[in-house]
């Protein structure tokens, strides 16, 4: 290879190249591989969850047709694809069913193990141990975190932008590649990976399901490419038609490398609910006002109430959030999903499947409701939320939610996550496979494979 296709040592991505190969290469901390292994657990619960849902079999089944025999597991099947492929559907079944974490910036909220099943794919590809998957991942989130804190949450790009440069960096270094080819493979990624913010508003389509699942697939794609000797623009990021000018709106990306908090892993929260962010805490207060009431018809006026973040601003100036028409729409409607859990006292998948929104009584009571932000309720990172319900003889009920529960200050406890992976688990792979996979991550430093891992989500083993 000639000096031409090399990256200077002082562009962006060659830069980023070299901290993404001194960061992995650091210890990790207890705390952040205790909770490396809770999200990886939990990662794969919901991916195991959805797996039998009717949109995830369609993608499957395109993906098996575009594949031959390939080195990388589709989770949860009998499949095996290609990397990029694997990455897609991957990303797909974690993401479809909108229960996987997190991230809850002072600017953005995202989902980080989105890019998970990009890593797990690479991870079996390259035959990589479980301390190099868990280190992949703490490298990964950390990128994904602190790109999101640079950009503007009112941005008319779509949040997955980011996950180019972070798959693209995961991939990257599980497949072992070189400073200046890792550089590459972030530019053509970051080059590639724009996405528009319309697939996450109106009337919310599976677009938004598969968004990430296109980029990482892309990116996966773009790293091996990038491996075989592609090259990318070397100011991808920095330059006058670049990532940080378009994407960013001009953010200064050195701010990137600035030190400061470490391990923004630690900042990520676990869903109890499938559903957006923004739903956690108004659904379980809604459960809690539920059980206070002898009947939900009780209910005059519900009004809720959020934190000032830029999904809230989002959904809330959406008219079309007052009436979903989709299950992707329902799941992100405040409206829907606190009527919904005060009605029923409870929430779950079924009430999606089944069309719960269009029911009389949901969409009576959403004619009640009313939703609003107030900047007064912090810190937003915690996604706090207070649910006001007036009733008909006169009384007022008030519940707060200062923290949404699974939020990193209130977070699922290692055998709430077992317990949740197991409840999703149990309609693909049986009690003992179960119990083989909890073991595998929990001994993921010992791990000397990646793929006695996903050997254990087959179907049938």
């Amino acid at each position: 290879m000639d000096d031409m296709t090399r990256h200077r040592s002082d562009t962006t991505v060659r830069r980023l190249a070299d901290w993404i190969n001194t960061f992995a290469a650091a210890p990790v901390p207890p705390e952040t591989a205790e909770r490396a292994r809770a999200i990886l657990l939990d990662t794969l619960a919901c991916a195991l969850y959805a797996a039998t849902d009717a949109k995830v079999a369609g993608a499957i089944r395109t993906v098996e047709r575009l594949s031959g025999d390939g080195a990388c597991r589709v989770i949860g099947t009998r499949l095996r694809t290609s990397l990029p492929l694997a990455s897609f559907a991957n990303g797909v079944l974690i993401r479809t069913l909108d229960l996987n974490d997190t991230y809850t910036g002072p600017r953005q909220i995202g989902h980080p193990s989105d890019n998970i099943g990009a890593a797990l794919s690479a991870a079996e590809l390259a035959d990589r141990s479980g301390a190099d998957l868990v280190r992949a991942i703490r490298m990964g989130y950390e990128i994904y975190s602190r790109i999101l804190d640079l950009t503007n949450p009112d941005s008319p790009w779509d949040h997955v932008t980011v996950s180019g440069i972070v798959a693209s960096a995961m991939t990257g270094w599980l497949l072992r590649l070189p400073a200046d080819r890792l550089g590459h493979a972030m530019a053509l990624a970051a080059a590639h990976s724009a996405t528009l913010g319309e697939v996450r508003v109106g009337h919310v389509t599976a677009a938004k399901s598969i968004a990430n699942s296109v980029v990482a697939q892309t990116a996966s794609l773009l790293t091996l490419l990038a491996a075989d000797g592609m090259t990318g623009p070397g100011e991808a990021i920095e330059g006058a038609r670049g990532y940080a000018k378009l994407i960013m709106d001009g953010t200064d990306f050195s701010a990137f490398f600035s030190e400061g908090k470490a391990d923004r892993l630690m900042s990520v929260g676990l869903k109890q609910y499938p559903c957006f962010a923004l739903g956690q805490g108004p659904i379980s207060a809604a459960v809690e006002m539920r059980k206070r009431l002898s009947t939900p018809a009780e209910i005059a006026r519900l009004k809720v109430t959020v934190a000032d973040t830029g999904p809230a601003r989002l959904r809330l100036r959406d008219a079309l959030g007052r009436v979903p028409n989709s299950q992707e729409d329902a799941d992100h409607s405040i409206f829907f999903l606190v009527a919904v859990a005060a009605l029923d006292g409870r929430f779950g998948l079924d009430q999606l499947s089944g069309g719960r929104w269009k029911d009389a009584d949901v969409r009576g009571l959403i004619e009640r409701m009313e939703a609003a932000i107030d900047p007064a309720l912090k810190p937003v990172t915690a996604l706090p939320s207070r649910l006001e319900a007036a009733l008909a003889g006169g009384e007022t009920i008030v519940i707060d939610r200062p923290v949404t529960p699974g939020n990193p200050a209130m977070p699922l406890t290692w055998d709430e996550v077992k317990d949740k992976f197991r409840r999703c688990a149990s309609g693909v792979i049986g009690e003992s496979a179960q119990a083989a996979v909890i073991d595998a991550i929990e001994r993921i430093d010992g791990l000397s494979s990646v793929r006695t891992l996903l050997d254990r989500l087959v179907p049938g083993r």
